[in-house]
């Protein structure tokens, strides 16, 4: 990240309009740590009039990662009623992933719930979102959903005593004739 950052510092000292330079300084700050220089990043790359999905989507997982869960939550959620075209759909599935979170974050499972299964329907090997699945159910009270999809998250991980710990669980709540039973 340190030769990012000087790499596309030099581009934005060249030329301050310079757009792709402060979306490059923004991912280098987000990858150190950096979270307020990346969040001044990606603002000034907004403000230079970027109505880009990239640039708004890294916005609002710096804000999430920041605790801004309300600046989040507001930034992503205009991403979805953004046109775009095919192409954008694997980027859509990070924003409403943190978007999701955030969501999660707040309490609010009913919103959160959602995005999370359609992440894991159109991504099944995105191990992290089962886990996030396994917590929202387990939040809503449902037992027999959370241990099952912590139970695929451990699997996915290579982690066969906790899936299995967590699948045996499952099954002493889950409904007979259920398909995740």
């Amino acid at each position: 990240p340190n030769g990012a950052v000087t790499h596309y510092q030099s581009l934005v000292d060249s030329n301050p309009q310079n757009l792709e330079g402060y979306y490059g300084l923004g991912l280098a700050y987000r990858k150190m740590g950096r979270l307020d220089k990346s969040m001044e990043a990606f603002q000034k790359a907004q403000s230079l009039g970027s109505k880009g999905v990239d640039v708004i989507r890294e916005l609002g997982i710096v804000y999430f990662l920041s605790g801004k869960l309300d600046q989040a939550i507001e930034t992503l959620e205009a991403i979805r009623s953004m046109p775009r075209n095919r192409s954008d759909q694997n980027d859509d599935l990070l924003g409403l992933y943190y978007l999701g979170r955030g969501y999660h974050e707040k309490g609010d499972f009913a919103k959160a719930l959602p995005l999370f299964l359609k992440i894991q329907k159109e991504a099944p090997e995105f191990v992290e979102v089962y886990l996030n699945l396994g917590s929202v159910y387990g939040r809503m009270g449902q037992k027999g959903l959370s241990h099952f999809y912590f139970g695929k998250h451990f699997k996915l991980r290579g982690d066969g005593k906790n899936a299995l710990l967590h699948f045996r669980t499952a099954m002493e709540w889950l409904e007979k004739g259920s398909p995740e039973r």
